[in-house]
């Protein structure tokens, strides 16, 4: 037959057969084609190389979820023993694994705050075998210094680890900065059409093998399919994110100048403590944004439920517009004393701009907020 797929076949095979015995122990010594689809997968590879050249590395590793992706990058880089320094500022599940699960196995990790630079040095110049950050932060869309932090923690001879989920990879590179492992939870901006729960690692060659053996053993692995939805969401990642760029930009202004809010954070205000750092770091601002609404927790409750257009949900980064109370779900797990030093009020919203009406959503807004003066 002529001709060949313009879509890569989903492979959903479990296993692979093989002519005789020497063939199969080559793949076994030598990982030179397919045995077990635990270790690795064809559809699968084909989703890791799209996302490794879009991101700039040599590799790239699917996973179930963004949280396989995190853990097993963490748990194949440190033994007890060792310690972390990582932002304060980061999603709540990876928060929750690095201050409750790690101590557990003998790992300490020391949390600060993202903007304070010298608490960085002061901490990684004590011995650290990983800098953890995340870069545009949950849910405060704080930017970090990445190549400040990065240039600091390589002259201590530790590895640096950055999320970049928030921004995905047309708004950020991490690689540019010398980050030796960037994260990505493909069930946000890579699938991008809430269908899809999924993870990325990329990395060099350097990182690759030992990442790939501790993915097989704890067995992670992303499934074909979703590998599939996830390269098809790649696809159309530009479109989505230029026009959602524009949407939350145009929001985040007119959120700015409402009475019914207390304060908005999204990097593309002049406004925004990391501005200047956004402008060089970032090709464009984002779809996330958070803001305080003006008032307690049952108003910003009722303000929330007073949405048509926009849905109530976690999770982000897909074509529909969602909402959600960080202290509810996302930061829910942790204690109302770190939900305050992460900066996390009970007034606050987080906001994932979709494609829709840019009038459309503004318009929704606007008739939510009203609710809130009578």
């Amino acid at each position: 037959m002529k001709g060949t797929p313009i879509i890569p076949p989903v492979c959903l095979s479990a296993t692979y057969k093989f002519k005789n015995s020497d063939e199969l122990i080559d793949v076994v010594q030598n990982r030179n084609g397919y045995l077990y689809s635990r270790w690795d997968n064809p559809t699968v590879v084909e989703a890791e190389k799209e996302l490794a050249l879009m991101e700039h590395y040599d590799k790239a590793l699917g996973f179930s979820s963004g949280m396989a992706a995190i853990t097993t990058a963490i748990i194949s880089s440190v033994k007890n023993g060792d310690r972390i320094v990582s932002s304060r500022q980061v999603y709540g599940a990876t928060f929750e694994f690095l201050n409750d699960y790690l101590p557990q196995l003998g790992v300490e990790t020391t949390f600060v705050d993202c903007w304070d630079t010298d608490g960085f040095q002061r901490e990684l110049a004590k011995g650290a075998t990983v800098l953890y950050l995340e870069s545009p932060t949950n849910p405060l869309l704080r930017v970090l210094d990445i190549a400040g932090l990065t240039s600091m923690a390589h002259d201590q001879d530790c590895l640096v680890f950055c999320d970049s989920t928030f921004a995905s990879p047309i708004n950020q590179h991490p690689s540019n900065y010398g980050v030796d492992i960037t994260i990505h939870s493909a069930t946000k901006y890579l699938g991008g059409h809430h269908d899809i729960t999924a993870g990325f690692l990329c990395c060099n060659k350097n990182h690759y093998d030992q990442l790939w053996s501790y993915r097989k053993v704890l067995g992670g692995v992303m499934d074909p399919m979703t590998a599939m939805l996830a390269q098809r969401g790649m696809q159309t990642l530009a479109l989505r994110i230029n026009c959602q760029n524009q949407n939350a930009l145009a929001i985040a202004k007119i959120l700015d100048k409402h009475e019914s809010i207390d304060a908005v954070y999204y990097p593309g205000l002049q406004s925004h403590p990391d501005y200047s750092i956004a402008k060089t770091q970032l090709t464009g601002f984002g779809g996330m944004m958070s803001f305080e609404v003006k008032g307690d927790f049952d108003t910003t409750k009722l303000f929330v439920d007073s949405l048509k257009v926009i849905k109530i949900a976690t999770s982000l980064g897909g074509v529909s517009t969602l909402i959600n109370q960080p202290i509810t779900n996302t930061h829910v797990a942790l204690t109302p004393e770190n939900r305050s030093k992460a900066g996390i009020k009970e007034n606050l919203v987080r906001l994932s701009v979709g494609v829709e009406s840019l009038d459309k959503l503004i318009g929704d807004l606007k008739q939510a907020l009203a609710k809130l003066k009578r």
